[in-house]
């Protein structure tokens, strides 16, 4: 089995970060499927020997890109911490700015990776595994609103807010909504905190 290199010094790590970004872009707009490594290290600027010296194969290649993309993504967002000082509604209205921001991002990156979700185990499993820290997340959020004493399931709770939240993030960036965003953003904002002002 080949070994795959770690990159260690500047020069390594600024060729696989050009392999990353333009595979990412090739990615976008080819898909998965319809881009291959020569492609990818010719975009790069790279020989294909370089490329396979940081990458088994696209795949795993794809893997990589989507794991960094869901960690920004999750630090995107949940840079906020629930405070007394901020108000709910605009606590929760800038979380799902932040979390609209960071779909923006890379739109077409991220709507393939939407698609291999539903086909590619190893694709699910890391979207599963970043849904998994944003529900801890949120319901760490959610905790300080809760009644003292409440039986409702912060985790279920956090499960609805991310479902709405992702539903129409997804909705306004991938399918062309002839809805206004601000619109979407403020009804949602509304939603979600009567929901949070039940718990």
């Amino acid at each position: 089995m080949r070994r795959i290199r770690i990159p260690q010094q500047r020069r390594s790590m600024e060729k696989k970060l050009r392999i990353m970004e333009a595979a990412r872009e090739l990615f976008a707009q080819k898909g998965l499927n319809g881009t291959n490594s020569n492609e990818i290290a010719g975009r790069a600027g790279v020989s294909i020997g370089t490329f396979y010296n940081y990458f088994r194969n696209k795949k795993t290649l794809f893997l990589e890109i989507l794991k960094q993309y869901l960690e920004n993504f999750i630090a995107g967002i949940y840079q906020l911490q629930s405070n007394d000082a901020v108000p709910l509604k605009d606590n929760i209205k800038s979380h799902i700015n932040k979390a609209f921001a960071a779909f923006d991002l890379h739109p077409a990156f991220h709507r393939e990776a939407l698609v291999l979700k539903f086909s590619d185990r190893d694709v699910k499993q890391l979207f599963d595994d970043v849904e998994q820290k944003q529900l801890v997340l949120i319901s760490s959020l959610l905790k300080p609103y809760s009644r003292p004493g409440s039986e409702r399931d912060l985790q279920v709770a956090a499960k609805v807010i991310h479902s709405a939240v992702e539903n129409v993030g997804h909705y306004v960036t991938f399918l062309d909504s002839h809805m206004q965003r601000e619109h979407l953003v403020e009804e949602l904002t509304e939603m979600i905190y009567h929901y949070v002002n039940n718990l």
